[in-house]
C-alpha cells in the first residue's frame, strides 16, 4: 500500500505539472482552456490511467502562442521528473544482475506461429530501456555495484514513466506537443515529415522489441497527423522562441529509447 501510494503521488505530480505548463502558456496567450482533468484507466493501464488533458476551448493564433503552449507542458513535466527520478533511484535495492534477457518482436511472433504454428511464450517480466537523462541521474545518485543491478523503486518507475510520457508527448507528429512546435517552426515540415515518421514507427513496432510502436505509427499516421491551421501565421518566430524550439529537440533527444519496454521469452 505504501508502495503504491508513492508511486501514484510521484505519477500524478509530473502529469500534473505537464498539463499546467500548458494551461499556464495558454491562459497567458488568451486561448480559452480547461482546468486538467485525469483519465482514469484501472484495466487498460499497467499505471492505471491514460494521462491527464486539458482541452483548448479556442486555438493558438500565433507561431509564438503555439510554440510556448506546446513546448511549457513537457519542459515543466521533465522538471518535475528529475528529482522524482534522482530520489527513486536513491531508493532502489542492487540486486544481483540476470544474465542478458532475450526478448522477442512481433517479427519473430510472426516467424515462430507460421513456423511452428504456435505463439512464443513470454515471460512475466518486463525490461525496461533507459534513455540518457536516467543513465545521468543514475551516475549522481550512485551506480549499482559491480555484478548488479537495481530493483527500481516504485517513485523511480514513476519517474520512469514520466521521461516516456515526456518523449512520446515531443515526437515531431500531428497535435502532439513535438508536432505543434514543429508545425510553429515549418508548417511545410510538419507536413512532409508526418507520414514517414508515422511509417518508421509502425515498422520499429515491428522489429524491435516494443510492439507500441506500431500502434503509435498507425494513430499519428490515420487519425491524429492533420494539424489546424493558425489565424496569423505570417508571424516570425523570434531568437527566444528557436531556442525553445531547440530545447524541446534536446528534451526528446534525452528522453527518447528505441525500445522503452521489451517483454522477455521465456
Amino acid at each position: 500500500m505504501r508502495h503504491g501510494l508513492a508511486f501514484s503521488a510521484a505519477l500524478i505530480a509530473i502529469l500534473l505539472a505537464h498539463e499546467m505548463g500548458h494551461f499556464v502558456l495558454a491562459r497567458k496567450h488568451g486561448v480559452d482552456a480547461t482546468w486538467p482533468f485525469f483519465i482514469p484507466a484501472p484495466i487498460l493501464s499497467l499505471i492505471g490511467t491514460l494521462g491527464a488533458v486539458i482541452r483548448l476551448r479556442s486555438l493558438p493564433r500565433t507561431r509564438r502562442a503555439l510554440i510556448d503552449i506546446g513546448a511549457a507542458g513537457p519542459i515543466a513535466g521533465f522538471l518535475v521528473t528529475l528529482p522524482i527520478l534522482y530520489v527513486g533511484l536513491r531508493l532502489s535495492t542492487p540486486v544481483p544482475l540476470e544474465p542478458t534477457p532475450v526478448h522477442w518482436t512481433l517479427f519473430d511472433a510472426a516467424v515462430t506461429l507460421l513456423r511452428d504454428g504456435q505463439f512464443l511464450s513470454s515471460r512475466n517480466d518486463l525490461d525496461l530501456g533507459h534513455p540518457l537523462a536516467m543513465l545521468a541521474l543514475q551516475k549522481l545518485a550512485g551506480d549499482a555495484p559491480v555484478g548488479m543491478t537495481l530493483a527500481l523503486h516504485p517513485v523511480a518507475i514513476a519517474g520512469w514513466f514520466g521521461l516516456l510520457l515526456t518523449a512520446l508527448n515531443l515526437l515531431p507528429l500531428g497535435q502532439l506537443d513535438g508536432g505543434h512546435c514543429l508545425y510553429a517552426v515549418s508548417p511545410l515540415l510538419h507536413r512532409l515529415l508526418g507520414a514517414p515518421l508515422a511509417a518508421l514507427l509502425f515498422v520499429l513496432g515491428l522489429i524491435t522489441p516494443f510492439t507500441g510502436w506500431s500502434l503509435w505509427g498507425l494513430l499519428m499516421g490515420l487519425f491524429l497527423s492533420h494539424h489546424p491551421p493558425l489565424q496569423e501565421p505570417e508571424e516570425e518566430l523570434s531568437r527566444g522562441r528557436k531556442w525553445v524550439a531547440a530545447a524541446s529537440l534536446a528534451l526528446f533527444v534525452c528522453c527518447f529509447v528505441p525500445v522503452p519496454v521489451a517483454l522477455l521469452r521465456a
